[in-house]
């Protein structure tokens, strides 16, 4: 159209506008500008990357769940180191649902982006990513993944034995865990965390209270007034996300329990919310968006053809008033 507009060849008004050198009048380049901007006609920065032989400045995002409090602090960080490094984010929800990872993949393959980051844990061990051939794309995975692969993660395991030591320091010997699903690898390694942590302080693994869940405020209620209705007997509980661990406050509060009298409560991830809850939550935070942020710094690294390691940060359980009994 634009061509048209401006009387000159497509090979013409392509060179000039994508200011590549062709010997054309003054008159001819003014009006194929002119007819561009009438146009509101743009180069399509894709096609003009890979004919330089460039980068396509994009990075492909896996996230677990939008939704998610801990995906939103991620993201960010992840969003605000690529706009500063120039680079585009493509957001990728997965529902941690494999043949929806896989489906993504694809589409981002299709766009060829420079690199993928896999935020949040993986599922079934990765198997349905283990020797899939990347080629030039830059591959960095953000917690728990098997992938042969740059990492950033925290320590997950010593994460929840932390929590669990806080409670048994608050005299509890009664620990609920309400986890995640058994097939998602940060779950797992969690789930290490809270039976090191009972055996650390001597107490049984009792497999009646360990509640695999969907991460969620609904499925922490639910879970916590079942165990209630039938009859189980705690007396401080450690859940995988704050979300987990508020629902499961407001099922002891229904049920009269007292919190942290009756049972101590410990959430995860630190979210927002979590000291604005009644009582204020006690969590383990974790430094999400330095990670986001480290995340992509490995990836430029790895574009720029130098040496990267995985990166491990520390965590800090911050201790409120569900978690902190009166001595």
């Amino acid at each position: 159209m634009v061509a048209n507009r401006a009387g000159a060849s497509i090979t013409t008004v392509s060179r000039v506008l994508n200011a590549v050198p062709v010997a054309v009048s003054a008159a001819l380049r003014q009006r194929i500008l002119a007819a561009a901007k009438e146009l509101d006609y743009r180069p399509n920065a894709l096609a003009v990357s890979l004919r330089k032989g460039g980068a396509t400045k994009t990075i492909g995002l896996l996230i677990a769940d939008i939704s998610a409090p801990y995906f939103h602090v991620l993201t960010r960080g992840v969003e605000d180191a690529a706009q500063e490094a120039g680079y585009t984010v493509i957001l990728c929800d997965t529902d941690r649902n494999p043949q929806k990872e896989l489906k993504y993949l694809d589409v981002l393959y299709r766009k060829q982006v420079d690199a993928v980051i896999f935020a949040g844990g993986g599922v079934d061990d990765d198997r349905h990513l283990h020797g899939r051939n990347w080629g030039s794309i830059a591959v960095v995975t953000v917690g728990p993944h098997t992938l042969p692969v740059p990492r950033v993660e925290v320590d997950d395991r010593a994460a929840i034995a932390a929590a669990v030591a806080q409670l048994v320091e608050q005299g509890c010997r009664r620990i609920a865990c309400i986890s995640g699903q058994q097939n998602w690898l940060v779950s797992e390694r969690r789930r290490d965390g809270y039976r090191q942590g009972l055996i650390a302080a001597g107490l049984p693994i009792d497999e009646r209270l360990d509640w695999p869940s969907a991460f969620t405020l609904e499925t922490g209620e639910a879970c916590t007034k079942q165990a209630l209705d039938a009859g189980l007997e705690f007396d401080g509980l450690v859940a995988f996300t704050d979300e987990g661990a508020i629902g499961a406050m407001r099922a002891l509060k229904t049920a009269g329990l007292r919190i942290p009298e009756d049972v101590a409560v410990v959430g995860c991830d630190d979210t927002r919310i979590a000291p604005l809850t009644d009582p204020p939550l006690s969590s383990l935070s974790f430094p999400l968006h330095q990670m986001g942020v480290v995340a992509v710094e490995i990836v430029l690294a790895m574009k720029s053809g130098l040496a990267v390691e995985n990166r491990r940060f520390p965590f800090e359980l911050r201790v409120r008033t569900s978690s902190q009994r009166s001595k």
